[in-house]
């Protein structure tokens, strides 16, 4: 009965490991797809890749991309860009048409906030979406002093960390927007 037992217990150790190995062999051999996932997500000058997961290594594909320049709104919200993707995002080739850009619920913190705060690359952007991105007060004032952005209307800051002053700062700086958002209650 012993033997038994443990026979069992082994085959089942044995049968386990063989379809971790396969499962994980399967995971490992499907990279994703850029290319497609951006041509299924690409209507009338709008890329929605909202929730794709594409990361900094999606964001260097996406600027390889020649429909880029005929984008008027790019939702890369949920994709777990980090201050690398911004820091791509803002030496990237410029967006020419581009008037909404959504990066909330990512990673950006302070560096990559402050690479698209003294970017080049989108001068035509009228709203700015960059709330939930571990931004700090260092990343928030660099948007308050950066003049790259002469068409903003509307900077979107919520539940971001900024401390009192520094929303007082962007209030008065940035009084000019149509909308400055930087308490999660707005």
């Amino acid at each position: 009965m012993r033997k038994r037992r443990l026979w069992l217990i082994a085959f089942v150790i044995i049968l386990s490991a063989f379809f971790s190995s396969i499962a994980s062999a399967q995971v490992d051999s499907v990279s994703l797809n850029y290319e497609n996932i951006f041509k299924n997500n690409l209507r009338r000058g709008f890329l929605n890749l909202s929730g794709k997961k594409i990361g900094d290594k999606g964001i260097q594909v996406l600027l390889k991309q020649e429909f880029i320049a005929d984008l008027k709104k790019i939702d890369l919200r949920y994709n777990g860009i980090s201050p690398e993707g911004g820091k791509l995002l803002a030496k990237g080739r410029p967006f020419k048409k581009l008037k909404t850009l959504i990066l909330k619920h990512n990673f950006l913190s302070d560096e990559g906030a402050v690479a698209l705060a003294s970017s080049n690359s989108f001068t035509q952007l009228k709203d700015l979406q960059l709330g939930w991105n571990e931004i700090r007060d260092a990343g928030a004032l660099a948007f308050a002093e950066s003049k790259k952005f002469p068409n903003l209307k509307k900077l979107d800051l919520r539940g971001n960390y900024l401390a009192g002053k520094t929303k007082d700062i962007l209030r008065e700086s940035l009084a000019h927007l149509k909308s400055l958002r930087i308490f999660q209650s707005e």
